[in-house]
């Protein structure tokens, strides 16, 4: 038998996600990925209107749901590019994680 040929085609939806973070986890069967951009309101620069404080706006993009096979094969995807990126331009430096006290370790 053949493999088969597949037609390709771009969905209304889509777009590209310029990605802040993830969080999500697993359960039997399949994997969840929340995606979430964030982005400081400019309002909140302004010291008379926010008192002081910077606002950060949270936005939830997409939810990701992956059988156990497909978020395999991403971890290799992610694995290999990671490591010819890093061959190319040099070691990801990674920021000191922060503190998980009070909310969910799941975010990335």
């Amino acid at each position: 038998m053949e493999a088969p040929k597949f037609k390709k085609e771009i969905s209304p939806h889509y777009r590209t996600i310029v990605v802040s973070g993830v969080f999500g986890g697993h359960r039997p069967g399949w994997f969840e990925m929340i995606i979430f951009t964030d982005e400081i309101d400019p309002e909140s620069l302004d010291p008379a209107l926010s008192g002081g404080r910077v606002v950060v706006k949270r936005t939830f993009q997409c939810r990701l749901i992956l059988d156990p096979i497909q978020a395999k094969s991403l971890l290799q995807w992610l694995t290999y590019h990671v490591k010819e990126y890093e061959k190319k331009f040099g070691e990801i430096k990674m920021p000191p994680a922060p503190s998980t006290r009070g909310r969910s370790s799941m975010f990335v």
